[in-house]
C-alpha cells in the first residue's frame, strides 16, 4: 500500500496550489487527477491581488507576471450595442505598465488564464521531491479512522486499482466533488442561476474590424439587456465569447455565426477552438471538513464567475490549509488548529460567493431596452442612462479590492482577540488595519521589500521598538512552534500596526498583538497553535 502525508484529489489550480504550499514545507503530498495531464480551455482568467501575494510567497510571481500578456495592452471594459454600433460606457483600468493598481499591496491583479496559470503551478509543484502528481487516476472510495485515511484509486484507462494510506485527504475536485458527496456534505445556495456558454475563438487582428479601440472585455447590450461578453485571453488573437443565459434565454439555440455577426455588425474571420456549456451557480457547503478529510475550492464553494472570485477564493483555502497541515504533521499543531479551517474559511467563502452573486445581478437584470438600437432622441436617452448605470454598478464588481484584502478571521479559535473594534465589512473599498484576524497590511520597508515578504516560513513576531521577547521565544521553542523575531524600523509600519509586538501567522494573518509579552507566554503560544483553553474545553 502506498503511503503519503496528504492526499489531494483534483488537479486544478486549488489542488496544485496546495501541492506547492505543502512541497515548500517539506510535506509529502500525492495529487491524483482523473483526467490526463493536459490543459483544457481556461475557466479562470484573472489572478487576484491576494493570489499574487501567495505566488509571491511561493517565488513564482515573476512567471505569472511575465507569461506573455502585452504589458501595454488596454485593460478597459467597454459596454457596446455592437462593435460597429454605440459605445455606452467605459470602465478604465491601468495597463500592466503600471507597477500597481492599489497602494495596499506589493502586487496587482493580472490577466493570466488557467491555460497559463495552471502549468506554472504544475511546474513549480514538480520541483519538490516530496510532491507527486499522478494523472488519469480516479478516486473510487475512502474510509477514515482516528489515525488517517485509506483511499481506493483506479487508473482511468485500465481500471487497475490501488490503495493509498494518508494522514489527511483534501477534495479539490470541483463542484461535482466525489469527496464531498462521499462525506454526505450538503450544498446550500443558488444551484441554477442560468445556463451559459463559452466559445473560445481565434480572431486575427480583431481591431481591424471595429472602431472601439482595444479593451480587455467588451460587454454587448441589446434590447434584452446584457447578452454576451467578449474577453481577450492573451492580449492577441485568442478571445472568449461568453453567452449569458439570463432571463430564460436558451444559449444552446444560438447560431454561432449569427452571434458573431450580431457582435461585430459584419462578417469577421474566426476559428472556433472550444465550446462549453455550464451552469452559473452560487453555493457553499454546510461544512468544509469531516475528521481527517477536507474540501476546498469549488468542492466547497461555487461562484458565478462575475468578478473572478471563484478560483481566487479557493487559493486562500489552500493557503489556510498548508501551514496547518505542516503544524499537525510535525507535531506542534494542537487539536483545534485543523478544525479552525472551517471556522475561518467558510465565513470568508460565504462573503466572496455572496459578492459574486451581487456582481452577477449588477450586470444582468430583467429589464428590457427596446429603444436601445433606435437612432432617435429617445434612443439616445436610453443609451445614456443605461451606460451610466452599467459603469457605476460594474466598476465596483471589477475592481473590488475590499473583497480580496478585507476579509477577517473573526471569530477564530486560533486568533487572540484584542478587543479592538471589528472594521466594517467593505467588499469594495479597503482601509488597512492590524486587528488580529486580518491580513497583515502591506508597507514598504527601507530595504525595498514589502513587510509581506517577511511571512510564510513559520510565525513571525514583528517588533516595533524596544520590547523583551525572550520569554515568548522560549515558550514557542518549548512547544516546537517555529517563531522568528523581526525588528521593524519603520514609522509608517509602526503607526499602521499600532502595537509594539505583532505576531503574524505563516499565511500572513495576524494572530495576536500587544505592547508586551503576556504574563503567560505559554498560554499565548498554545492558543495560536490550536492547543489553548478552547481546544481543551472542546475535548472535555
Amino acid at each position: 500500500m502506498k503511503s503519503t502525508q496528504v492526499l489531494i484529489v483534483g488537479g486544478g489550480p486549488i489542488g496544485l496550489a496546495l501541492a506547492c504550499d505543502l512541497g515548500r514545507r517539506g510535506i509529502r503530498a500525492l495529487l491524483v487527477e482523473q483526467n490526463a495531464d493536459e490543459m483544457a480551455s481556461a475557466k479562470m482568467i484573472v489572478v487576484s491581488v491576494r493570489t499574487m501575494e501567495f505566488c509571491r510567497q511561493l517565488g513564482i510571481a515573476p512567471q505569472v507576471r511575465d507569461w506573455g500578456f502585452p504589458l501595454d495592452y488596454c485593460l478597459d471594459s467597454v459596454f457596446v450595442t455592437d462593435m460597429q454600433g454605440w459605445e455606452l460606457g467605459r470602465i478604465r483600468t491601468p495597463s500592466l505598465r503600471t507597477d500597481a493598481d492599489t497602494p495596499f499591496s506589493p502586487e496587482r491583479e493580472r490577466p493570466c488564464p488557467q491555460t497559463w496559470f495552471d502549468p506554472i503551478l504544475k511546474r513549480h509543484a514538480r520541483t519538490f521531491s516530496s510532491v507527486e502528481l499522478r494523472y488519469k487516476t480516479r478516486l473510487e472510495s475512502f474510509v477514515q479512522d482516528a489515525n488517517g485515511v485509506t483511499a481506493e484509486v483506479a487508473d482511468s484507462e485500465s481500471g487497475a486499482r490501488e490503495s493509498i494510506r494518508a494522514d489527511y485527504m483534501v477534495g479539490c475536485d470541483g463542484y461535482s466533488s466525489s469527496v464531498r458527496e462521499m462525506l454526505g456534505i450538503q450544498l446550500r445556495g443558488e444551484k441554477h442561476l442560468d445556463l451559459s456558454m463559452s466559445v473560445y475563438v481565434r480572431i486575427p487582428e480583431l481591431r481591424r474590424f471595429h472602431d472601439k479601440g482595444d479593451a480587455y472585455r467588451y460587454v454587448f447590450v441589446g434590447p434584452e439587456g446584457v447578452w454576451s461578453v467578449l474577453t481577450t485571453m492573451d492580449g492577441g488573437d485568442l478571445w472568449r465569447v461568453q453567452l449569458v443565459g439570463a432571463n430564460d434565454i436558451d444559449v444552446r439555440k444560438h447560431d454561432l455565426d449569427a452571434v458573431m455577426r450580431r457582435s461585430f455588425g459584419s462578417g469577421v474571420p474566426y476559428t472556433i477552438e472550444d465550446v462549453s456549456h455550464w451552469v452559473r451557480k452560487m453555493t457553499v457547503a454546510d461544512r468544509f471538513s469531516d475528521g481527517r478529510v477536507f474540501i476546498a475550492g469549488d468542492s466547497a464553494h461555487a461562484h458565478p464567475p462575475n468578478g473572478g472570485l471563484g478560483m481566487n477564493t479557493g487559493i486562500q483555502d489552500a493557503w489556510d490549509l498548508g501551514w496547518k497541515f505542516e503544524a499537525a504533521l510535525k507535531g506542534w499543531g494542537g487539536p483545534m488548529l485543523l478544525e479552525s479551517y472551517d471556522y475561518e474559511r467558510r465565513p470568508a467563502c460565504h462573503r466572496a460567493a455572496g459578492e459574486s452573486l451581487k456582481n452577477y445581478h449588477r450586470l444582468v437584470d430583467k429589464t428590457s431596452y427596446p429603444l436601445i438600437g433606435e437612432r432617435s432622441p429617445e434612443g439616445d436617452a436610453v443609451r445614456a442612462v443605461l451606460g451610466k448605470r452599467l459603469v457605476e454598478a460594474n466598476e465596483k464588481a471589477w475592481h473590488p479590492i475590499g473583497v480580496h484584502l478585507g476579509y477577517i478571521y473573526h471569530p477564530s479559535p486560533v486568533v487572540v482577540d484584542d478587543g479592538s473594534p471589528v472594521p466594517p465589512d467593505d467588499t469594495v473599498g479597503f482601509v488597512p488595519c492590524a486587528r488580529p484576524g486580518v491580513r497583515a497590511p502591506h508597507v514598504w520597508l527601507g530595504d525595498g521589500r514589502s513587510i509581506l515578504d517577511l511571512f510564510g516560513e513559520g510565525f513571525v513576531l514583528l517588533r516595533f521598538g524596544k520590547a523583551e521577547t525572550a520569554v515568548l521565544e522560549d515558550a514557542a521553542r518549548s512547544r516546537g512552534v517555529p517563531l522568528r523575531v523581526e525588528a521593524v524600523n519603520s514609522v509608517e509600519a509602526s503607526a499602521l500596526y499600532e502595537r509594539t509586538l505583532v505576531l503574524v501567522r505563516p499565511d500572513g494573518h495576524i494572530a495576536w498583538r500587544g505592547n508586551a509579552v503576556p504574563a503567560d507566554a505559554f498560554a499565548l503560544i498554545d492558543a495560536i497553535r490550536g492547543a489553548g483553553i478552547r481546544a481543551a474545553a472542546r475535548r472535555a
